[in-house]
């Protein structure tokens, strides 16, 4: 069964979650690669969301363009 991106971005999110539980619980350590890696599960979960969930303005007509930022650009 193939995972949508926010299915992905949740499963990582929750295995990190029940990790960090898990370790709080019981009193364990967690090793600098399993904290990496836990690291990497969690920016990659936001980054799925926020490219999933941000709304991006409209554009108005003679709007102008935008710069490599997401910022209006006047039209000069």
């Amino acid at each position: 069964m193939e995972l949508t991106p926010l299915e992905y971005a949740r499963l990582n999110l929750e295995q990190v979650r029940a990790q960090l539980v898990d370790a709080a619980a019981f009193d364990k350590a967690l090793t600098p690669d399993q904290l990496e890696r836990a690291a990497w599960k969690i920016r990659e979960g936001l980054r799925i969301y926020r490219e999933h969930t941000e709304t991006h303005p409209a554009s108005r007509p003679g709007g102008g363009c935008l710069d490599y930022r997401g910022a209006r650009r006047r039209p000069w």
